[in-house]
């Protein structure tokens, strides 16, 4: 284990490194370094697949809470309508598709319906940390990002419930109708929300009692991994709970930090206005106001450090995927089925690019969703990387499933693709458009 750490340390170093002074995001050289180390170590054998779908289970939470920290309750209700359209509805319309278009192209396989949804759903999941690990190098507008990584980010767990709730048990036999999918899709986001809600304020209310900024840091994991393992028991979307217990957590938490913020700025204002003139307070006030003052910056210091601490620890979770999947899926196989992992990477590209393309008219028409152009168009195109969830949802399908070869290979050469391919067109399109979204940042202020 120090060994797998060890490795997992230097790859993570390097590739934060890489992506600060070179611009080349980090969800490259993760994969690049991973293979690299399986290649020039093939008979070092880091993890056992005994272990390997627990392991992976674990990393969820941590994942998701990470990305639902960078998000704002403010954002998500501005932006609601346009999330709904780009995370759930593209998603399930993106479904119907692969269904139409696996009966063309994959005939030879005679797949189930149910394992062509469980394989659309795992390719069409994005990835979260990829897209904000890349927009963080750069200056892009808020609005935009806000929908590209809140995009992401729903987009995984309106993939998951499809995958869990309506691919595995078709593919296990259970006939499910139209009907079954409504009614089943409603009551695990209705309970899922309901259980993200309640282990979020439970969070709040803990959160009070403490000002220790390291158990703050250990509520945050707890509301997560609390809100995760009580969704899973009642057999609802646990990534789900995950996002909404955090926001909720989060959304209550930076309220109390924005009212010391004030504070801190008040403060500051009486500060100047002493140091002009030393007759207008008395010496005991000021040293309340210095004390109270100091004490609310570090409370907010602390609070942003807990933040970078918990993206940490998603990067740490993020490579040991990346470096999993370098250990189940070698080029061998890669190569083995490459006509269908080129098929399958065209046929979500194409429909990706519709459903963006759909979204950029639809959204233009009404004034409840946020305008799109051609350039933010081709930005939510490529920030479609795919990534660590459809690791996950591998290890989830059934055991003895006759395809599961193929699909390890689908899955892992399309997530290979798409971050090579969309992560560096993604990054070209925006150093390409750097003056228009620079005026479109200072436009925002």
């Amino acid at each position: 284990m120090i060994l797998t750490l060890l490795v997992l340390l230097t790859i993570l170093f390097v590739s934060i490194e890489l992506q600060k002074y070179f611009k080349i995001p980090s969800p490259i050289t993760l994969i690049g370094l991973s293979y690299a180390f399986y290649y020039l170590f093939p008979n070092m054998i880091l993890f056992s697949e005994a272990t390997f779908a627990n392991l992976v289970l674990f990393l969820i939470p941590i994942l998701i809470a990470a990305d639902a920290l960078q998000l704002k309750l403010e954002d998500l209700k501005r932006n609601a309508i346009s999330l709904l359209y780009l995370a759930v509805l593209s998603v399930a319309i993106s479904i119907v598709f692969g269904i139409l278009t696996a009966n063309i192209f994959f005939a030879e396989y005679a797949l189930s319906t149910g394992a062509v949804i469980a394989l659309f759903a795992m390719v069409l999941a994005t990835d979260p940390v990829s897209v904000v690990s890349v927009f963080s190098s750069f200056n892009v507008p808020h609005r935009l990002a806000i929908l590209a990584e809140g995009e992401s980010l729903f987009n995984d767990a309106t993939a998951l419930i499809i995958f869990m709730f309506i691919a595995i048990p078709m593919m296990n036999g259970v006939e499910i109708g139209a009907v079954d999918i409504v009614i089943v899709s409603l009551k695990v986001i209705s309970v899922s929300i309901v259980i993200g809600l309640m282990v979020g304020f439970i969070g709040v209310l803990l959160m009070k009692l403490t000002s220790d900024p390291m158990s703050e840091l250990v509520l945050i994991l707890l509301t997560a991994y609390g809100s995760f393992e009580l969704a899973e028991h009642f057999h609802m979307a646990g990534l789900l709970a995950v996002i909404v217990s955090i926001i909720t957590l989060n959304t209550m938490t930076q309220k109390s930090f924005d009212e010391k913020a004030k504070k801190v700025k008040k403060a500051r204002n009486i500060v100047n206005r002493a140091n002009k003139s030393k007759k207008i307070f008395s010496s005991g006030f000021m040293s309340g106001i210095t004390r109270k003052l100091s004490s609310d910056v570090s409370s907010i210091e602390r609070h942003k450090q807990n933040l970078n601490y918990v993206a940490v620890l998603a990067l740490l979770a993020n490579t040991f995927l990346f470096m999993s999947m370098a250990s189940i899926v070698h080029f061998d196989l890669l190569i083995k089925y490459q006509k269908e992992i080129l098929l399958m990477f065209i046929i979500t590209t194409v429909i990706r690019a519709f459903m963006m393309g759909t979204f950029g008219i639809v959204s233009n028409m009404t004034q409840k969703m946020t305008n799109i152009g051609v350039r933010w168009w081709s930005v939510l195109l490529f920030a479609g990387i795919k990534g660590g969830l459809s690791i996950v949802m591998l290890q989830m399908l059934p055991k003895g499933f006759e395809h599961k070869e193929m699909f390890d290979a689908i899955v892992i050469g399309v997530i290979l693709l798409s971050t090579f391919v969309y992560a560096t067109i993604l990054v070209g399109i925006i150093m390409f458009n750097k003056r228009s979204f620079d005026k479109e940042v200072d436009a925002e202020h």
